[in-house]
């Protein structure tokens, strides 16, 4: 596998989890902070870790209890880039290894034969929001793709995350007979590579070509933006990778997650 390739995933990965959100670096990691919304774990989390002996492990460990003081847990992004010390280190510290995703790209650009009775829009206005967070909550409810469900209040501090992406990231609506029934989201990051994300159809409207329909959308945005390659991502035992496949998403590899409460 190309190595530079794995770096650009990791870059773009790391991209569209940090916008929006505060961010710095410790000696030997970075970190986003989500002070207002502690709950969601996407918001609060270590990412691009450097640290490869014992002592930088202990020095990363002893900032980062002062940077999350704000929350009762600790939550890693695990890349292939990251020392394999450090992600042996966190088993043996108790950290719980959350689902991997599986991350895949594609090199061909859009191929736009949308349904017709899809309207894709792009989400602008507060009425835009307001109905996607109908769609975030849907989507939370049935804990598909969250490993079970999640509360509302989780889920209006993550669509809260959202509208901090903005504009960087564009966020999409999909309406079939004017109602809503589908979104995602594409972002182009610093290194050129599109990101598609922040997939969901109803259940009623699944198998019917609108995941393919919105996901060609977002790479077409991405596209026009510049980007000639695409990122998307699937939990590892989640069916869309084999959609993400039909669709020309290669794999990649694979980053990880691992969390711990303290309090």
């Amino acid at each position: 596998m190309d190595v530079n390739l794995i770096a650009r995933v990791c870059e773009t990965y790391a991209y569209h989890g940090q916008l929006g959100l505060r961010q710095f670096n410790l000696s030997h990691c970075a970190m986003v902070v989500d002070s207002a919304n502690p709950n969601v774990w996407s918001s609060n989390k270590a990412y691009a870790v450097a640290a490869s002996g014992p002592d930088e492990v202990e020095l990363l460990f002893s900032e980062l209890s002062a940077a999350f003081q704000h929350a009762d847990y600790h939550h890693f992004i695990i890349d292939p880039l990251t020392p394999t010390l450090f992600e042996a280190e966190l088993v043996v510290r108790g950290f719980v290894e959350l689902e991997a995703t599986l991350q895949m790209v594609r090199t061909n650009p859009a191929k736009l034969a949308l349904r017709p009775d899809l309207e894709i829009l792009p989400v602008q206005t507060q009425s835009d929001w307001a109905l996607l967070l109908q769609l975030v909550l849907a989507d939370h409810a049935e804990g598909a793709r969250t490993r079970g469900a999640l509360s509302n209040t989780v889920s209006v501090g993550i669509v809260a995350g959202y509208r901090a992406k903005a504009p960087s990231c564009q966020f999409f609506l999909g309406y079939q007979d004017a109602q809503v029934v589908a979104c995602g989201s594409g972002t182009v990051c610093d290194n050129g590579m599109g990101m598609v994300e922040d997939l969901f159809s109803l259940p009623a409207h699944r198998g019917r070509g609108i995941a393919s329909s919105i996901i060609e959308h977002c790479v077409a945005h991405c596209g026009e933006l510049g980007a000639k390659d695409f990122l998307i991502g699937s939990h590892v035992s989640a069916p869309p990778k084999k959609l993400y496949r039909r669709l020309g998403f290669q794999p990649v590899c694979v980053t990880r997650e691992y969390f711990r409460k303290y309090r």
